[in-house]
């Protein structure tokens, strides 16, 4: 049975999570507030096994439905509010456009079948997180299943001062052009110390009107996304699964590679709150929906834009990204340990030049 994947970008969504509704998809954390949060359990969710390729949703039986059509990988952190429950004939439609979306992009699957997203992207985590000043990290630890009962119960076991959600998705746009990394993290004080920084009650709640994991409770909202188009793409998505399977897949791996890189490194940065929050006065940068964003910085290697909700977009230039990339991407890798090379390195430079363009 396919999953079923939106395409719809959710950045203007009114969040909700556990009945708590208009909150912005991201909030920045004190500097003090995250000295007290230490030491933070990380917990890493990771729903599927490979690259998959988004679709348009069927909205025939459901008007409200493209606003409830969250981006794979907000899971259970940032759903959007749903409209209402989709029909059987948008059901058989999305089953159908599920099932083309996979056998299309198979190719590109097999040509990544010896890249180990998940170990690349906890490493690179690790590595990221562990750069924030006075950061202690108790555990980083993949989850394949991101459900409010798992999260909710990793929350109430763990004996560290808080815990990180940090949700992730890869995948390719409907028409197979882009390649989009995401990265969407949340933070909940847990120990007694953490929640009076945080402003909230010593003692965990346990009643159904406000869950433990209530969005108002997180001190830390992120949401951040990166996107690399390919060079040569257009409006033929055959020919842009051609482009994108060429010499290995050479440019597919470069732009995962830089993906986990990017993300990871913005994530830590972010968590510094070392970039401006949105500011209508400075949006002047267009954005797919007729939006305006914030310019934070920009590079030859691709720009750093922060949306209406606060969510942080990097648009990758992927020919100049291929350009700097090591030779090591222009095969599969023959290992993890070969696979985490290149992200690993990755982070220190993207943290290094986030952190100059943030000054």
């Amino acid at each position: 049975m396919f999953a079923i994947r939106s395409a719809v970008i959710p950045v203007l969504a009114s969040f909700v999570f556990a009945g708590c509704t208009h909150l912005p998809a991201t909030q920045p954390v004190k500097p003090e507030v995250l000295g007290a949060l230490q030491p933070v359990e990380v917990k890493v969710g990771i729903t599927q096994a490979e690259l998959y390729a988004a679709f348009v949703r069927s909205n025939a039986a459901a008007t409200g439905a493209a606003a409830c059509g969250a981006v794979p990988g907000l899971g259970i952190l940032l759903a959007a509010a749903c409209g209402g429950a989709m029909g059987a004939v948008d059901a058989s439609v999305n089953a159908t456009r599920a099932k083309a979306a996979e056998e299309s992009v198979r190719p590109l699957k097999d040509e990544l079948v010896d890249v180990n997203f998940d170990q690349l992207m906890r490493e690179s985590l690790t590595q990221s997180l562990q750069s924030v000043p006075n950061m202690q990290l108790a555990d980083v630890a993949v989850t394949k299943t991101v459900t409010t009962e798992a999260y909710e119960k990793t929350f109430k076991g763990s004996t560290s001062n808080a815990v990180m959600f940090i949700n992730l998705d890869y995948h390719l746009s409907p028409d197979f052009s882009t390649l989009e990394v995401s990265a969407r993290g949340l933070i909940y004080p847990r120990g007694a110390t953490a929640r009076k920084a945080a402003k909230l009650p010593t003692a965990l709640s346990a009643t159904p009107s406000e869950p433990a994991l209530a969005l108002q409770n997180a001190t830390y909202r992120s949401n951040i996304i990166y996107r690399a188009k390919h060079p040569a793409s257009g409006d033929d998505a055959t020919k842009n699964i051609a482009a994108w399977k060429a010499d290995n897949a050479r440019l597919l791996k470069v732009a995962l590679l830089d993906g986990i890189a990017q993300s990871t490194a913005l994530l830590a940065s972010d968590l510094q709150s070392k970039h401006p929050i949105y500011a209508a006065a400075t949006a002047n940068v267009d954005t797919p929906l007729g939006l305006k964003a914030n310019l934070v910085s920009q590079r030859n290697t691709g720009k750093l834009l922060r949306y209406p909700d606060g969510s942080l977009y990097f648009d990758a230039a992927l020919a100049n990204v291929a350009a700097a990339a090591p030779a090591v991407v222009a095969a599969s890798p023959a290992t993890p340990s070969a696979d985490a090379a290149a992200p690993a390195a990755a982070v220190s430079a993207v943290q290094a030049v986030a952190d100059t363009a943030a000054k």
